[in-house]
């Protein structure tokens, strides 16, 4: 099967972290990038290069991808763009997520929102939790059947290409 590709336009809006990460695992006791386990994309970095395009090749077991940045000044919340994607042989889709022109091929937005997190969770009251992104994308996955794994780093093993098929360890 074919890896999916993203092609990601900057413009001139500048970046204080841009990152991908090969999503295989989840930690809901953390928030911000530490709460997606994986690996980070070498090629996706604040001060590469305005216009790129990766091949997402270097996790064959990822069960999602995903894009963050945090913008530089002037700094606002609510312009750091969030993306996550899953495979999907076939698909074309070009949006824009905040500053960023994005291009997915073979692959699909995830839409997500806060709705997955639970009253109960420790950290549901918490602002830094509750409005971080990447929280409520964690939140997305483990309400879509993914376990948390506190702490170290999982790596999947694979059962099959398709994803969410996978055995964390």
């Amino acid at each position: 099967m074919k890896p999916p590709t993203i092609r990601i336009e900057r413009g001139q809006r500048q970046y204080h972290y841009l990152w991908l990460k090969y999503v295989t695992g989840i930690d809901l006791a953390q928030h911000c990038a530490r709460s997606l386990h994986g690996p980070y994309s070498r090629d996706v970095q604040q001060d590469g290069p305005q216009d790129l395009t990766v091949t997402l090749d270097a996790h064959r077991y990822a069960l999602a991808y995903y894009l963050c940045g945090v913008t530089t000044a002037p700094y606002r919340w609510k312009d750091n763009p969030h993306l996550a994607f899953e495979r999907a042989p076939g698909y074309h889709v070009e949006i824009q997520v905040k500053d960023l022109k994005v291009t997915l091929d073979d692959a699909r937005p995830i839409p997500f929102t806060s709705e997955h997190i639970p009253p109960d969770d420790p950290n549901a009251g918490n602002k830094q939790y509750a409005t971080c992104r990447n929280w409520q994308f964690a939140h997305h996955l483990r309400a879509a059947g993914v376990v948390t794994i506190p702490g170290e780093r999982p790596r999947g093993l694979g059962t099959g290409s398709v994803p969410g098929q996978m055995t964390l360890l």
